[in-house]
């Protein structure tokens, strides 16, 4: 997806620039939509976002392994991170039931993998329009 990826506003405005003046693209009826997904990061369960980065890796990778390590010791690392992710407020301790923490780096590459499949379908369609599409 690294291709639909904007890095920063500069990328956005250098392929839009392309797009509009290269391309010759952009007309009176061209629409521009942004979508923002509110507390996105507690949206779905564990066992979902688990099972969706099991599926893209398997289906991503030549083999059972990512490197030496197997694909089942990652999904089982991932269900450790996840369920026993614990936090306190007032004095109590709590655990995320769904999602979790946006201080922890490894929640914006797995909602970056959640978002994978969803965004495959829009792209396809885009591109078979030659549309111009980023996040």
């Amino acid at each position: 997806m690294k291709s639909t990826l904007f890095m920063d506003e500069i990328e956005c405005i250098e392929k839009l620039n392309h797009y509009t003046n290269i391309e010759e693209r952009l007309t009176s009826t061209t629409l521009f939509c942004t979508i923002k997904i509110s507390n996105y990061f507690t949206l779905d369960s564990h066992e979902n976002m688990i099972e969706q980065v099991y599926n893209f890796i398997r289906d991503n990778l030549a083999s059972n392994k990512l490197h030496k390590i197997l694909i089942m010791t990652i999904k089982n690392l991932l269900q450790l991170c996840l369920y026993y992710n614990i936090f306190t407020y007032k004095n109590k301790i709590y655990t995320f039931t769904k999602g979790g923490p946006t201080t922890l780096p490894l929640i914006d590459t797995l909602a970056n993998i959640y978002l994978c499949n969803w965004q495959k379908h829009i792209v396809n369609e885009i591109q078979r329009k030659k549309e111009l599409f980023g996040r």
